[in-house]
């Protein structure tokens, strides 16, 4: 009885286990570091006169993740776009479409007030 009992304790232990810890984001395990056209966007908003004021955020649109590079700029007229794993843009989405918002980058001199 020991025995089966030992070897139902080890079989329940075995099958709860989740090593399922692979890529969370777009296939990726870090999405700002590893989508090279999200890095290339990221390197090229710390390179230009207004890298203060940028920062990127993950969300989803109809089920999907998506990317905005965001500025809090307030002297700048910028239009925001909505652009999928691949970088291509999304036409019909609006930044008010897409849901569970965070920011995933900002600059370490960041000017943006994120509360």
């Amino acid at each position: 009885m020991k025995k089966y009992l030992f070897l139902l304790v080890c079989s329940a232990l075995l099958f709860s286990c989740n090593d399922e810890e692979g890529p969370a984001v777009c296939g990726v395990e870090n999405p700002v570091e590893d989508l090279v056209w999200l890095k290339e966007a990221v390197e090229f908003s710390q390179s230009n006169g207004l890298a203060g004021f940028a920062y990127l955020i993950q969300g989803t649109y109809k089920g999907k993740t998506v990317f905005i590079m965001e500025n809090c700029c307030p002297f700048c007229l910028i239009l925001s776009v909505v652009q999928d794993c691949r970088g291509v843009v999304i036409p019909d989405a609006s930044v008010n479409d897409v849901a569970n918002k965070k920011v995933i980058w900002k600059p370490a001199n960041s000017g943006c007030n994120f509360t």
